[in-house]
């Protein structure tokens, strides 16, 4: 087992920030203190009836919600963290379409009570569950529902964590033939601080001492493991493989990045709101999320882990070259990724090319 860039030893500060993203995910409460207090915090995604109503019943009950999705809802003054000041009477269901889920909305049903200060306690919140892959909207109240086992974190490492996916530890590895690539071989890493595990498939045998083709592949549930035809990332994902060991070798990272990085969960909340009108982008930045959230530290260590130095990547993203080379890889040539053009991918794709930048290399299917 191998560590790199992870020599220090981890602060308590970051370990009870992970901690608290976790209880978080699992649909717990956290409790945020400082000098003025403290508030407790709950995902809007795992909210229901029941724990809502304990929740006004203690009193005060705020929603926050991302600058991003403010300006969807007519506050665009926000510029860190908005903050909706609840009524008591205020329905689960209500709530979740503030949030941005169910149907698309092209007004707001009543005046909104926004908060006109920065809160600090709201902004170290929203900072922390952006490191976490879940919908950016929260409630915030004075009093914990539950009695006991309730995490507390300081308002100040909420907002001082960052999520280290440059940190990886490297588990195992093992000979995979595939069906268009016989010799292959997979290395998994793991981030030290979190839980999501990437893969480095090395095919065919790539001469190391030359720039080396590189696919650096985002995770997609839907596209590569389902065939799914509304994005071309499954297709990207095998004809990489398959050129690969056509023409020699080279290096696949696979990293856990889900729907731009947002997650899989709200990758089908875009989708459902894409069906109701909206193209990729805008069913991201309706649900509060920026319009790419990936991050690339994790695949610029496991080149450094296989001693690669050199790439040229396979990519149609100009962003990803960019992205790389902020963080030290030596991109010396772009290779085009193919995807074909089918009733469901169309627009897709023209909202890559025409919003996103990407370069056109399509063929009609």
């Amino acid at each position: 087992m191998s560590h790199f860039r992870n020599t220090r030893v981890d602060s308590d500060r970051n370990l009870d920030a992970e901690r608290c993203i976790v209880e978080l995910q699992r649909g717990r409460e956290v409790t945020l203190v400082d000098d003025n207090g403290l508030c407790t915090i709950r995902l809007v995604e795992t909210l229901d009836a029941t724990t809502l109503k304990h929740i006004t019943e203690t009193g005060d009950c705020k929603l926050l919600l991302s600058p991003m999705r403010a300006q969807v809802l007519g506050g665009s003054g926000q510029t860190q963290a908005a903050v909706i000041n609840l009524p008591a009477s205020t329905r689960l269901a209500r709530i979740l379409s503030l949030a941005g889920l169910g149907p698309l909305q092209s007004d707001v049903e009543e005046p909104l009570n926004w908060q006109p200060q920065e809160d600090a306690r709201a902004t170290a919140a929203l900072r922390l569950i952006q490191q976490a892959a879940v919908l950016p909207a929260l409630l915030l109240y004075t009093q914990p529902v539950s009695d006991r086992g309730v995490l507390q974190l300081s308002v100040t490492s909420a907002y001082a964590y960052r999520a280290d996916t440059a940190s990886l530890i490297e588990l195992s590895c093992a000979q995979v033939p595939l069906a268009t690539a016989d010799h292959t071989s997979l290395r998994v890493f793991r981030e030290a601080h979190g839980t999501a595990e990437h893969v480095a498939m090395t095919v065919g045998t790539p001469d190391m001492s030359k720039p080396v083709d590189v696919r650096v592949h985002s995770s997609c549930f839907t596209g590569d493991i389902m065939g799914s035809l509304k994005c071309d990332c499954g297709e990207q994902l095998q004809g990489a493989i398959a050129t690969m060991a056509r023409t020699g070798g080279g290096v696949l990272l696979y990293i856990s990045q889900e729907g731009r990085g947002i997650g899989l969960a709200s990758k089908l909340r875009a989708y459902q709101l894409q069906a109701q009108g909206l193209d990729t982008i805008e069913a991201n930045q309706y649900l509060g999320f920026s319009a790419d959230a990936r991050r690339y530290q994790a695949a610029a260590t496991m080149l450094r882990a296989l001693n690669i130095r050199q790439i040229r990547l396979i990519t149609n993203n100009p962003e990803k070259i960019d992205a790389l080379r902020s963080e030290g890889i030596d991109v010396v040539a772009r290779l085009p990724s193919v995807a074909t053009v089918n009733v469901h991918n169309a627009r897709y794709l023209e909202t890559k090319r025409e919003r996103s930048g990407h370069l056109s290399m399509e063929s009609v299917g």
